[in-house]
């Protein structure tokens, strides 16, 4: 059994507004790479501040919740600090994602 047509037409509009909702949602993503630290935990949370500040300063303070971020990309590597051929152990960490909205602010 078919729909009418003029159903058919609303459930592709209530979809086609549920795909723009989502769209709207999350925005380009972002990247920001983080200070130099010797412990990959604090150069991550070094990383995650930077987006935040990018991202609030682009998009607003709706989109700055990183718990609801689309990370794109994450990686952490030696970072060359220092000068010359001294190399520190340092590790630096980039991060991409998407932020989106937080609904609930």
């Amino acid at each position: 059994m078919s729909l009418p047509a003029s159903a058919q037409h609303g459930r592709k509009s209530s979809q086609y507004e549920r795909e723009r909702e989502a769209r709207s949602a999350c925005r380009e993503p972002v990247r920001a790479a983080g200070d130099a630290y010797y412990v990959i935990r604090s150069a991550r949370r070094s990383a995650i501040k930077r987006w935040q500040e990018q991202v609030i300063n682009a998009h607003g303070e709706r989109f700055i919740t990183w718990e609801n971020a689309k990370v794109v990309e994450y990686h952490c590597d030696p970072a060359r600090v220092g000068g010359g051929q001294q190399v520190w152990n340092l590790k630096r960490c980039v991060i991409v994602a998407r932020p989106c909205r937080n609904d609930g602010f």
